[in-house]
């Protein structure tokens, strides 16, 4: 009796591995012949949050490059040239003697702005570009509208874009709402640099950069005095080597004084 129960169950066995490999090959002959669909988001289509992320980041990279040498403007108006670069006044008085007067209070926020500013149409292609991409295969593309948040945080600016994206075939569809992206930079650590060194000029028509670097050693900060009416200065952080430059016109003298 019970060799024959075991026969039995040895029975059972064979013949559910036989139906699993059959439902396998069944499966695997229709995949080849194109009668099973694949996922929505295949290896050869790119990830949107990937995509967006690798545009998005190249593009704020760029903004930061145009802004740093020039104090942080995409396009400086009142600005010093120095080495055929237009390095803004930060803090400026035109008069003669009299501490300079901060031209950008909210300094963080003005940068904030001037990215945002600059990556917004660069957006638009980066979704442009990435519906296309989706269409040339097939796919059903629905693009909202949305809004985008800069942030800048220590060692790193961060975006946020919220914006509706739904990618649709076969019955199928994935939607995406959010897209992050973190771009790494010292732009905030630098201006923070940037805006103790503005008040102190403001008050004192001067800045002790030579204490402040023992103080902070990972930085060096140039001081370059352009005939007593403009000083530029030039801030930088060792490791990455991004530079932030400004100029400061603060109780210049007259020439020849």
């Amino acid at each position: 009796m019970d060799r024959e129960i075991k026969n039995k169950k040895a029975q059972v066995t064979i013949f559910i591995i036989i139906a699993v490999v059959l439902v396998a090959i069944i499966i695997l002959f229709f995949v080849l012949r194109g009668k099973v669909e694949l996922p929505i988001i295949t290896p050869s289509m790119p990830n949107p949050q990937e995509y967006i992320e690798k545009c998005v980041k190249e593009n704020t990279e760029k903004a930061v490059e145009i802004m740093m040498p020039q104090a942080g403007y995409l396009q400086p108006e009142n600005y010093k040239l120095y080495k055929d670069v237009k390095i803004g006044y930060l803090c400026y008085n035109k008069n003669y003697y009299q501490p300079c007067i901060n031209q950008e209070p909210l300094y963080l926020e003005h940068l904030k702005q001037e990215i945002k500013t600059y990556i917004t149409s660069k957006i638009e292609d980066c979704f442009y570009s990435l519906k296309q991409d989706y269409k040339k295969k097939n796919y059903g593309v629905e693009l909202g509208s949305g809004d985008i948040d800069v942030q800048l945080n220590p060692k790193q600016i961060n975006i946020e874009i919220n914006r509706k994206l739904s990618v649709s075939k076969n019955e199928e569809t994935k939607t995406y709402e959010k897209f992050k992206v973190k771009a790494v930079s010292p732009l905030y650590d630098l201006a923070v640099i940037t805006q103790e060194i503005v008040n102190q000029e403001a008050k004192f028509c001067y800045f002790e950069y030579l204490g402040f670097m023992l103080l902070y050693p990972e930085y060096s900060i140039e001081k370059i005095d352009l005939g007593g009416e403009t000083k530029i200065y030039q801030i930088k952080e060792k490791i990455s080597g991004k530079q932030l430059n400004f100029a400061v016109r603060s109780c210049a003298m007259p020439a020849g004084l």
